[in-house]
């Protein structure tokens, strides 16, 4: 290591870390100014975590893109790895030893490449015609009930919440009941007893449904897993099996509705982005590329840890193995070194390489079907409310209890 490598890192370790996560300002979901401060000035920052001590904070374009894409020297954290820096009070989601995230990255690409086939853009097309028929339906449900109505319960949540029906082979009616399992394994207020508990409960709902399709395979994603399952244990676990399942209830509806309800306070509050958008509703590609910008613009959590284990560079700074990085999405995707004019929401960017599902053999599996969910959510709700508008006053909004890993409001009441 240089001297001044070294000197960086004393640099880093001496100021007073920050306290993880920054907050937003009341009623936004403008990108705090302190995200920008810290990528100009201190790229690699010392955070402190509500739990577990302190990490580092990653803001560039550059270093979040590394560490998520380098999973040797950076990879997920295990529950082997005890008690890191985290924001949750439990274990990290997605730790568990047989889930996607827990195993060794070559079982990951195995377990992957089975289940690859029902979340490709092939599929996602074929699935959309009955995702607009299911955004039509919501919108006639919200007129005859009449004004207001409110985004998220009457519309956003139940639209992913159909396709994951779809995808899995579950009864529709039990939505309220994944609802309810999902925002308690997305907690960060929750003991490591408390989320095992809902994790087995999902379990139990689960169990009976793989049975099922043990008994007569389907070309549901559970057919897929119990396929792959049948081939041996070299292949696919009983508990790879139930993880993935029980993780794609939990990421495939919540982080959907999550970003279409933020990206919806943020558009209705804009008229002019509004009316672009309109603009492109029947053109294919210009709407997947306006898409593209607000997956850019929305936040929708504070990012994912990786733990160190073999040193790494980031900005010229090295980090020791056991260290924990925090990757911020949400601030690369504001990097004006790769998005010039970054702030302007741009519908039209020729180059818009977003870090919002990920990178590398972790990037978010079901991304082309959340894009073609978005694009069915606004382009359906634009057809046929051309007028929509938000009911009160932004302030106003209701705004979610700061528990989960996702945040924005917690309802978006509209008139049209």
């Amino acid at each position: 290591m240089s001297n001044e490598q070294e000197a960086k890192v004393q640099e880093v370790k001496q100021e007073a870390p920050l306290s993880f996560p920054i907050p937003f300002a009341d009623h936004s979901l403008e990108m705090p100014e302190t995200y920008e401060q810290l990528r100009q000035e201190c790229p690699v920052a010392r955070i402190s975590m509500p739990y577990g001590g302190d990490a580092f904070l990653l803001t560039r374009h550059s270093d979040v893109a590394k560490a998520a894409t380098d999973s040797r020297r950076c990879g997920t954290i295990k529950q082997s790895d005890g008690d890191v820096p985290r924001r949750e009070a439990g274990n990290i989601l997605g730790g568990k030893e047989e889930s996607l995230f827990g195993v060794s990255d070559a079982r990951h690409n195995q377990i992957r490449r089975l289940v690859t086939q029902a979340f490709t853009v092939k599929r996602a097309n074929a699935m959309l015609p009955h995702v607009v028929e299911v955004t039509n339906e919501l919108i006639d449900a919200m007129e005859r009930k009449g004004p207001p109505a409110d985004l998220f319960e009457d519309y956003a949540i139940k639209t992913p919440m159909a396709v994951i029906c779809e995808l899995l082979g579950i009864p529709s009616e039990d939505e309220l009941l994944f609802r309810e399992w999902g925002r308690a394994v997305l907690s960060v207020t929750l003991s490591t007893e408390e989320q095992q508990g809902i994790w087995m409960k999902m379990s139990q709902y689960i169990m009976p449904l793989i049975a099922k399709e043990q008994a007569n395979p389907s070309d549901t994603v559970l057919g897929l897993l119990v396929k792959g399952h049948e081939q041996g244990d070299a292949v696919l676990t009983q508990g790879e099996m139930l993880s993935f399942a029980l993780g794609l209830i939990v990421a495939g509806f919540e982080t959907v509705s999550t970003t279409f309800t933020n990206s919806a306070f943020i558009l209705l509050q804009r008229p002019e982005l509004l009316a672009q958008l309109k603009e492109r509703l029947d053109e294919p590609e210009r709407l997947a590329s306006a898409i593209e910008e607000v997956l850019r613009i929305t936040p929708v959590g504070a990012g994912r840890p990786r733990i160190v284990r073999e040193e790494i560079e980031f900005s010229e700074t090295p980090v020791k193995p056991g260290e924990v990085v925090f990757l911020s999405f949400n601030a690369a995707n504001y990097d004006e070194s790769v998005f010039p004019h970054a702030k302007k929401v741009d519908f039209d960017r020729t180059s818009n390489p977003v870090l919002t599902f990920g990178r590398g053999i972790h990037a978010c599996l079901g991304q082309q079907l959340a894009r073609m969910e978005l694009q069915a959510l606004w382009s359906t709700l634009l057809k046929r409310w051309p007028e929509v508008r938000l009911a009160v006053a932004p302030s106003e909004v209701p705004w979610r209890p700061d528990d989960t890993l996702t945040f924005g409001p917690a309802h978006i009441p509209v008139v049209w």
